[in-house]
């Protein structure tokens, strides 16, 4: 069975054993006669998708218990995974989502650390600096390259510390390995996100 995560630059997929990315552009192609269930954020490339009988788009069996509006179909099945905990999703965006015994009690959004850290080139180039994930957030910065990755970094750390109030807090995404040696309590899983595709489809394909 072939799992896939459509977001707005890549598709990862898993297979049940190992977790791999594709460009959305033009590395798709070689799966499209395969079977293949899946949840999309990309409008570019819905109507593709569509079209294709043996793409089976998990969104139409997906029911979630939650008075937020316009929550994105990816957040709805990584919290399906989660139930009972804080989950934190950290990619393009870092989406921070509070789950109680199943229900959804709300969360929020905040740019991922690839915009965060492109925002400051664009106030000067002498503030171009790639993060330091190995600060510490204890310290006092010293320097630029210190000052950027400490106003980077600790206002997302501790954004999730104070939502998540002692909470388990299950972080995936890109950055989600990054992040979690700053937070307690905290546990990385990239393969989250198809944990609750995989709950899906045990309840309504299965």
């Amino acid at each position: 069975m072939l799992l896939c995560d459509i977001g707005n630059s890549f598709a990862h997929f898993y297979d049940g054993k190992k977790v791999w990315r594709e460009e959305i552009s033009g590395s798709l192609e070689k799966y499209f006669k395969k079977r293949v269930y899946f949840i999309n954020v990309n409008e570019n490339i819905k109507s593709v998708l569509n079209n294709l009988k043996n793409w089976i788009d998990l969104e139409k069996y997906t029911y979630f218990d939650t008075n937020y509006t316009g929550m994105g179909i990816d957040r709805k099945v990584l919290c399906i995974a989660v139930e009972d905990g804080v989950a934190v999703d950290a990619g393009s965006a870092i989406t921070v989502d509070l789950m109680d015994k199943g229900i959804h009690k709300g969360g929020f959004i905040m740019p991922g650390f690839k915009r965060i850290q492109e925002s400051y080139s664009l106030i000067s180039s002498r503030l171009s600096f790639s993060l330091d994930f190995d600060i510490d957030l204890n310290d006092i910065p010293s320097n630029t390259k210190s000052a950027i990755s400490y106003g980077a970094i600790k206002p997302v750390v501790l954004a999730i510390k104070d939502f998540a109030k002692n909470r388990k807090i299950y972080l995936t995404g890109g950055d989600g390995e990054k992040i979690l040696p700053f937070l307690n309590n905290a546990e990385y899983d990239e393969k989250l996100i198809f944990e609750g595709m995989k709950k899906i489809l045990k309840e309504k394909l299965c």
